[in-house]
């Protein structure tokens, strides 16, 4: 048996509820109409008539006085009057009991109209947006797309629920992304380990060996050593960053100093021929967390800052106390990172350089993800790219 839909069970209890009494009132005033007698005093009065023509013949037998003359005839008019009248009144209730019926069923069947267009409104108002609901809560169980915002309709307080679920549809999507991403990095760091691990083995006895040949090769064979070193360097250094990815150390964090951090980087990483600022305001708590890891991150970035302004430039570090977070931000004066690209960035392999790895900052969202944190690359004004990381409070 097919069950009937919330609407059409909210519209048979509203007119049930409100359809109910008006059924019940119009049927105990046809009832009592039907039952009603009609005035009694009608009788009374023709009774009442007759006596009074026959004394009135008795008394034209008799002399009268012109008052007591008077006094009948005045007698006659106020007799005939309320005959008259008793007659229409007679007349206007015989017809009311036969025709009220009709009346009252007729004012019964409007008043049932009115009960039921109101019915199909509340319930259309109340059904509705509850059926949106379970529908948004459905679309949010497939991880479906739900649908756009169309302003308020109906009461507020569905409104609010509705902002609610696309808040959860939101979090529960970015929540699944994050979830997947941090699968996908944890699955790549540990090949990328096992890798590396097979390619330092065998890099040490080349680089030993180049350096021995090196000592007694010709100039011609020397260029060619010096081609395999710089090679090997290369493969060492990739090598190097594929241990990296994906592992902090082990052992229990510890508060790091972000100022004492930031400020020893800027005087390493930060060649002389560019201007560099750290502006820090008031007393900022240190973050829990692993010193190696946060240092080679943050150096990551400033490298890239100074690559992208070819040495040339300003780059400002700020440190500030964000709502229950720690903001760092690090702005360079270089081209800039055109919007379509801001997310490839953080992706490994992603890389422009010609002898880049694509690993440098994909470690580096990873180790500030994996210190609870977030970042995100947005414009310098004035032109350049702004790294904006934050860490919780």
């Amino acid at each position: 048996m097919t069950r009937l839909s919330f609407r059409a069970r909210l519209f048979l209890a509203l007119f049930a509820v409100s359809a109910l009494p008006v059924a019940l009132i119009s049927v105990a005033g046809i009832v009592y109409i039907r039952t009603q007698q009609l005035t009694q005093g009608t009788g009374n009065l023709a009774d009442m008539a007759r006596t009074w023509r026959t004394a009135r013949a008795e008394l034209a037998r008799v002399p009268l006085s012109p008052g007591a003359t008077l006094a009948v005839a005045r007698h006659d008019t106020t007799l005939n009057f309320v005959l008259q009248s008793s007659s229409q009144s007679r007349f206007l209730e015989r017809n009311f009991q036969v025709q009220g019926p009709y009346i009252y069923a007729i004012a019964a069947i409007i008043l049932l109209f009115g009960v039921g267009v109101v019915g199909v409104t509340l319930s259309r108002q109340f059904s509705a947006p509850l059926d949106e609901v379970v529908d948004w809560t459905d679309r949010i169980r497939r991880h479906d797309a739900l649908p756009p915002h169309a302003g308020q309709r109906g009461i507020p307080e569905f409104a609010a629920l509705q902002t609610a679920l696309r808040d959860l549809q939101y979090g529960l999507e970015q929540a699944r992304i994050a979830e997947i991403e941090s699968e996908r990095l944890r699955a790549f760091g540990e090949v990328a380990r096992r890798v590396a691990h097979e390619m330092k083995n065998p890099l040490t006895p080349i680089r030993l060996a180049v350096l021995q040949l090196s000592r007694t090769a010709t100039p011609e064979v020397r260029e060619v050593l010096d081609i395999i070193a710089v090679e090997s360097s290369r493969l060492e250094a990739l090598a190097r960053e594929f241990a990296e990815l994906g592992r902090l150390p082990e052992g229990v964090a510890a508060p790091v100093d972000l100022r004492e951090l930031l400020e020893d980087l800027l005087r390493s990483t930060v060649p002389a021929t560019m201007a560099h600022r750290l502006d820090a305001v008031g007393e900022l708590p240190p973050v829990e967390g692993f010193y190696d890891p946060l240092r080679r991150a943050f150096s990551n970035v400033l490298r890239n800052a100074v690559e992208a302004c070819k040495g040339e430039g300003t780059i400002t570090v700020a440190l500030r106390r964000g709502e229950q977070c720690i903001e760092v931000t690090i702005s360079d004066t270089g081209p800039g990172i055109a919007a379509e690209k801001r997310e490839q960035i953080f992706l490994p392999y992603y890389t422009e350089k010609g002898d880049g790895t694509g690993l440098g900052l994909a470690i580096v969202r990873q180790t500030i993800e994996q210190h609870h944190g977030s970042i995100a690359v947005t414009d310098t004004p004035g032109g350049g790219a702004t790294f904006l990381v934050r860490f919780p409070a």
